[in-house]
């Protein structure tokens, strides 16, 4: 039965994107955003904004999509509530993260606290991305209902020379860079300590923005910093590395390194949120951050191993099709 559906964001990234289409192919989908902002002020207007919105438009809806629990998420799950319809959350980990050494997540200020914990104990169900998020959630609100469903991913080339062919010695990782707080949940001045102690490897870190190029120096030789670049000029740098790292003190289910893994590169990364569950048997996870463990795994794992394997895992584990079907069920029946 085909249903009305309010399919809240803030930013239209390539995974939000995704669910729009999917929930787009069954349902009637009108998209809002929630504009990103910095301070109470802007906050604060964006919110006055969506309240009359909702106020005028949401009887129109069966129901409310809403990626990450914040800010943006309050007021639709509660017009969800005092109307009796149906909220779901994505909850994506920033939104259950609190570091307040790095001044990161969603929980840190009091305000903001409230309006997440609302969100995720009031929906009609969260939908976290990877089993860690859910536990995340059951310790801080034990009460929400919870479900989770992997982000899923599909092969754009099946070509086998992508595979079987020689790569570079290259290290590869990708994150959207412009501040130090964003490098170092990222992780990237592990990156760097690892490329300083293997000059004959070459380091590329895709995504670093003009602003933020400093932070990286004094820079390595072999560290090459790019910036943004398009989902399809991406896919090119996954063909040619050898390894994907994924160092981060913070995270979700990492796109990026499923991404790259779906594409032949062998994944090292540490046991922080989903990375552990993203990489399973193909490469390397360590429990901390542990250079010599990196070094010795890379030195011990041939630039031309065979990577058939790596891009079946992700495809049995992390299939977009998996999710499209798991998406639509939760929206239809519960």
């Amino acid at each position: 039965m085909q249903k009305k559906i309010l399919f809240v964001y803030t930013n239209f990234s390539t995974f939000v994107r995704t669910d729009f289409e999917i929930l787009s192919e069954v349902h009637h989908v009108t998209l809002y955003q929630f504009k990103p902002v910095k301070g109470l002020v802007k906050t604060a207007w964006q919110m006055l904004r969506q309240k009359l919105f909702l106020l005028f438009n949401f009887w129109k809806y069966d129901a409310v999509f809403i990626w990450f629990a914040d800010y943006h998420s309050f007021l639709p799950v509660l017009f969800s509530r005092l109307m009796g319809k149906k909220s779901f959350v994505v909850i994506g980990g920033y939104d259950v993260a609190k570091i307040p050494e790095l001044q990161y997540g969603s929980l840190l200020k009091p305000i903001r606290r409230i309006l997440t914990v609302f969100s995720i104990r009031y929906a009609s169900y969260c939908l976290p991305v990877v089993e860690q998020l859910e536990e995340r959630i059951k310790e801080i609100c034990p009460l929400a209902k919870t479900r989770t469903i992997y982000t899923g991913y599909k092969l754009e080339n099946n070509k086998a020379e992508i595979f079987e062919n020689e790569r570079e010695k290259t290290i590869l990782t990708v994150s959207i860079t412009d501040s130090e707080q964003r490098m170092l949940i990222k992780g990237l001045d592990r990156f760097k300590e690892l490329a300083a102690n293997l000059p004959d490897f070459r380091f590329i870190i895709i995504g670093v923005k003009e602003n933020a190029e400093y932070l990286f120096e004094p820079k390595p030789g072999n560290l090459v910093l790019l910036p943004p670049l398009k989902s399809d000029e991406l896919i090119s740098y996954y063909w040619r590395a050898s390894f994907y790292a994924q160092f981060s003190r913070s995270e979700g289910l990492p796109n990026a390194l499923c991404e790259a893994m779906l594409n032949g590169c062998i994944p090292l990364g540490i046991n922080v949120g989903g990375i552990g569950t993203a990489i399973g048997n193909c490469g390397l996870i360590m429990q901390e951050w542990n250079l010599p463990e990196a070094i010795d795994f890379i030195r011990s794992n041939p630039i031309n191993s065979e990577r058939e394997h790596i891009k079946n895992f992700v495809l049995t584990n992390f299939n977009l099709e998996t999710r499209k079907q798991k998406l639509i069920q939760t929206i239809l029946y519960q």
